[in-house]
Order: structure tokens, then sequence, then C-alpha cells
């Protein structure tokens, strides 16, 4: 599990106890679950002040539920914690669906990635390397921490696509698969194989380094 991950669960947890005030996990029920969930549907976000969305609310639910599941098969919290009680903290179907019908995200348009390149600068290695690694976003839609964890030989310049081994690249849920390159042009193509051609010609990498990570960052 990735520190990000790691960092959802807690503060979602942290939630949990600050509105139960800190009671022991003990103590929990199906009740305490309604509860909590009640709360949420109306709870403010600290940051905006307005109320929380569907998704962040279904977000928290699913992870306090994922560690109640997980305590209810630890020594000492089998007789108390039940697996049928955290059920409770699921997501209702209506939140849930109108999270998933609202899930398409604005992004930018090819037009509009063309003028933010043409506006970057490449001097130095750092402006090639963050240059490149905007195009490599935009081609494969991929996550930025899964981008920068992939490895050269991940990077199938060739056949333009790209293997997220979720061995050794930080996919989501540890998972791998497969993408093509979205077909923006070969002019923008061609600005991350000339990176990664530098990184092989100049810079001596070899297949197993990184191709957009912070060895990539300090060369200079």
């Amino acid at each position: 599990m990735s520190e990000a991950s790691i960092d959802k669960a807690a503060a979602a947890i942290s939630t949990y106890e600050r509105y139960h005030k800190g009671k022991d996990f003990r103590v929990f029920h199906s009740e305490r679950a309604r509860s909590f969930k009640r709360h949420l549907s109306n709870k403010l976000n600290e940051r905006t002040g307005a109320k929380l969305t569907a998704a962040s609310a279904n977000g928290v639910l699913r992870e306090v539920k994922a560690f109640f599941l997980w305590l209810a098969d630890q020594s000492g919290y089998k007789s108390k914690v039940t697996h049928s009680d955290a059920d409770y903290l699921s997501p209702d179907r209506k939140s849930e669906a109108a999270r998933r019908s609202s899930c398409w995200k604005p992004h930018p348009s090819p037009d509009q990635v063309r003028h933010l390149l043409q506006s970057m600068p490449t001097e130095t290695t750092l402006h090639r390397r963050n240059r490149a690694l905007i195009v490599f976003l935009f081609l494969t839609c991929s996550r930025e921490g899964a981008a920068i964890s992939l490895r050269i030989v991940h990077i199938d310049l060739a056949n333009a696509y790209v293997h997220f081994d979720g061995k050794n690249v930080n996919t989501k849920f540890g998972k791998s698969y497969m993408t093509a390159f979205f077909p923006i042009g070969e002019d923008v193509e061609r600005i991350v194989r000339s990176w990664i051609s530098e990184l092989k010609t100049k810079h001596l990498f070899s297949e197993s380094d990184g191709a957009f990570n912070r060895s990539s960052q300090h060369l200079g």
C-alpha cells in the first residue's frame, strides 16, 4: 500500500474517531455505523465550508468499513466487532450511483497541451524531463505516481504502448495493465522519444532505470 493510500485510510479512521469522541473500537456496532453515516451526510468540508460531496463521504465510508472488516478478524476484537455490523458502513446505492455518474472530469484538449508545451523551457535536463512527463501523462492518461515510478523498459516506443507492471510500478491497487499512446500526433510523441533517447545516449541510463523519477531530475 502506498503512503498516499495509508494517509487516506488514517484520515478516514480519524474522522470516525473524532465523531465518536475516541470510544474504544470494541464498542462498535451497527447503530454506531448508521450514526456515522448520517453524520457524514451532513458534514461540511473543512476547507471549503461546503457540504461533503457523495464521492468524499463514500470514500470515507469505504476506508472505515475496510478497517472494521480487518479489525473483526484480529485477536481481542473478534468477539466484539462483526462483519455484519461493518457492512452497515457500505455507501448507499443511491449516493454511490450519483458518484459514479459524475466521475467525468474536465481535461485539457490537444490544442491546450500543445500551447502549454510551446511555453515550457527546454534549456536544462530538468526542463526537458518535466516537458516529457507532461506529454507522457497526456499520451497515457496515467496517474502521476504511476508515471514517475516507471522504468525505461516499461515504455515500448516502437509500438507506442506502456506496460504498467504492478509488481514494480506504483499503480492503483497494484494492478498490471497495458495502455497505448493516445493518438495526439507524432510531433508530441517525439518529445517523449527524444527524452528517452537522451537518457540512454547522453546520461547512459539502462533499461532498468527510471524514466521520470528523481534520478532523472538530478542530471543537471
